[in-house]
């Protein structure tokens, strides 16, 4: 539930929606368990068996009017029972159908919600997508502008006599070398996000 104005969420609907099919589907089974003729056919049985009795004299009218009572009275609560089952497994379509319309209630919120935060430019990734070209621009400038500087001094150190290349001592960590001309490297890019970025920051993409 919403604090502004009482309205039940997306959510909150589809939970109520799968508790009520749960509930219906509960029923349903309890329906079909109560439909069930194995009573009805053992009353049966039992009342041939006891008119059967009463005609050849071994058994008594009494029982087999029993008998008969038990059954009209189970057929009776047969004939409900499949009513009921009917009327359980109509309530458990129902219900099954209004799960799917709050599936799609649920999806409708979300879409909205993922609409609006898409164009929320205070979000983490709207932010990194404004600001990526830039720092990726001024990335790829420092670089190039590094990269040629260390390839112009390790250039220049092979000139140095024996003992001037002696006097540089260069401490433990990377070393200043020359990259060379590599060319261009093939990088793969399957988010469409990141092409635009890469784009924008005036690098070129090509492919399908």
């Amino acid at each position: 539930m919403t604090t502004t104005d009482n309205k039940v969420s997306a959510q909150d609907a589809l939970a109520a929606a799968e508790a009520r099919y749960r509930s219906t589907q509960a029923a349903a089974d309890a329906a079909h368990a109560a439909a069930s003729r194995q009573a009805l056919d053992a009353a049966e049985t039992a009342a041939v068996q006891a008119i059967a009795d009463a005609v050849s004299g071994t058994g008594d009218r009494a029982t087999a009017d029993a008998a008969r009572e038990r059954v009209e009275k189970l057929r009776r609560d047969h004939e409900w029972a499949q009513i009921e089952l009917q009327a359980a497994e109509q309530a458990t379509g129902r219900a099954y159908d209004e799960v799917v319309t709050a599936r799609r209630g649920v999806t409708a919120e979300e879409y909205l919600a993922a609409h609006k935060a898409h164009n929320d430019k205070s979000t983490r990734v709207n932010k990194l997508q404004a600001e990526l070209p830039s720092l990726i621009g001024e990335f790829i400038e420092l670089v190039e502008a590094r990269d040629a500087q260390h390839a112009r001094l390790a250039q220049q150190l092979q000139h140095l006599t024996a003992d001037e290349r002696a006097t540089v001592n260069i401490p433990a960590g990377q070393p200043v070398v020359g990259v060379g001309q590599t060319g261009p490297r093939p990088v793969f890019v399957r988010t469409p996000a990141l092409v635009d970025i890469l784009k924008a920051a005036g690098l070129e993409v090509g492919g399908r």
